[in-house]
């Protein structure tokens, strides 16, 4: 890259059309190869980080954190839909709640 860049400044110092087309040609390809290789890469890391730790291990080590914090793990967790559902039914109870209230003290 540091080559393509002093080979602009020299084509743009002599304003030769023909130059700077071949150097903009050769930045373009050896983009081009970069962003190649930077897919490879980020592909072939993103697979060995996602295989590479059985899902034993992670429960494990949750499990062991969880109980040097003194928490107790649900294994049995709910859906996001019901504990969705419940959280608005008890928002909607303590509405309900709530407006009953000031509607007592309204009459008092």
């Amino acid at each position: 890259m540091a080559q393509v860049v002093r080979g602009m400044e020299g084509a743009m110092k002599a304003m030769d059309l023909e130059k700077i087309s071949a150097v903009m040609d050769k930045f373009e390809t050896q983009f081009e190869d970069l962003d190649v290789a930077t897919g490879y890469y980020e592909n072939a890391t993103s697979s060995a980080t996602a295989v590479g730790t059985p899902q034993d291990d992670v429960d494990k080590l949750i499990s062991m954190t969880a109980d040097e914090a003194g928490v107790e793990l649900n294994q049995e967790m709910k859906t996001p839909e019901a504990g969705i559902a419940a959280g608005k039914v008890g928002a909607e109870e303590e509405r309900e709640e709530g407006l009953g209230e000031r509607l007592r003290a309204l009459r008092n």
